[in-house]
């Protein structure tokens, strides 16, 4: 059952969304922390003391969403993604009773940051009727109509997507992780109709390789002239993402904002100082408001990130990872 009082609150984010609420963003944040704190067990144990502010937020690591059921949903209900790369370790489970909240987010900001994005997508990923658990598919079916999957464990199937895009006609959006492009810049023949989209994400540096980013972007700037490349930024702990172009930083949506901090004490570090990321982010009704994860970061004045890289002894993690797993197993 639903807990009490949940309909409220995810009716004044979906306001929130739509510019349609007068409602402040750290009152928000504080009022879904409270609701949070009646209904979740781990936020609960986190709470201590009076929180004055948004930025105050206790956070939940991102390492927890694998050792205990993080938020209002019961293991069994609801829709549950769960992390990549799970060749070692348990999987990060990021439950939610639906989806609308997650859906209207991605959406409204992905048209916003992108708005000639095509309507027709042939995605460099998973195939989400087959991997329901993952966010990354699950937002790429919402963003348009998916024409076909092109990840498969054995890697790109660069043949399928290569022939299935020669038959189109005009502009297409290309969702892949940073391991997928490389690898169909490296084996493929690319090409793109003009004014097509490709978006980036994921990390580049994984288990078995680690490559350039900004060789990879060079690389797919020559392979798609005419085209637009984008990144986007997001993970399963989250339900909303950031959106940037390759050399500038991310940008969050108005119901998401981001903080550094310092990896040992925790203190909230100024703007332009790197430090670990935390995401307050109002579309996490069903888990946790705020999320501290396991990478490195600035935040800038106007709210943008600039993403550092994995912080020094994380665990590498990541959609990418789905893809290099493959390669290696390919190559050997």
């Amino acid at each position: 059952m639903r807990p009490a009082g949940r309909s409220e609150i995810v009716s004044r984010v979906e306001a929130f969304i739509l510019g349609q609420s007068d409602e402040v963003f750290g009152i928000l944040a504080l009022d879904l922390h409270e609701w949070q704190r009646s209904h979740s067990q781990v936020t609960a144990a986190l709470s201590a003391g009076e929180i004055a502010t948004w930025r105050e937020l206790p956070a939940v690591p991102v390492d927890l969403f694998k050792r205990v059921p993080v938020g209002t949903v019961p293991e069994g209900q609801g829709v549950a993604f769960a992390t990549s790369g799970t060749t070692q370790g348990r999987r990060g489970v990021h439950r939610t009773w639906d989806t609308s909240l997650y859906d209207l987010g991605a959406l409204r900001w992905a048209r916003a940051c992108v708005p000639q994005l095509p309507e027709r997508s042939h995605a460099l990923l998973l195939d989400s009727d087959l991997h329901p658990e993952s966010s990354l598919s699950h937002m790429v079916d919402r963003l348009g109509a998916v024409q076909g999957w092109y990840l498969t464990e054995t890697g790109v199937d660069i043949q399928a997507l290569e022939a299935a895009l020669a038959a189109e006609s005009g502009p297409v959006f290309v969702p892949c992780t940073a391991f997928a492009l490389a690898e169909w810049l490296e084996r493929g023949t690319p090409q793109l109709p003009q004014g097509s989209v490709v978006m980036v994400t994921g990390g580049f540096k994984g288990r078995v390789r680690a490559f350039d980013a900004e060789s990879l972007y060079v690389a797919a700037r020559r392979a798609f002239v005419g085209s637009d490349i984008v990144t986007e930024y997001g993970m399963t702990e989250l339900s909303s993402q950031l959106w940037g172009v390759p050399g500038e930083p991310y940008r969050p949506p108005p119901w998401l904002k981001a903080l550094a901090v310092d990896p040992v004490s925790g203190e909230v570090l100024s703007t332009d100082q790197a430090g670990q990321l935390r995401f307050v982010d109002l579309c996490n009704v069903d888990s946790a408001v705020c999320i501290e994860t396991l990478d490195a970061g600035v935040v800038h004045d106007d709210g943008s990130v600039t993403l550092l890289g994995r912080l020094a002894g994380s665990v590498a993690r990541g959609c990418s990872l789905t893809v290099e797993e493959a390669w290696s197993r390919r190559t050997g």
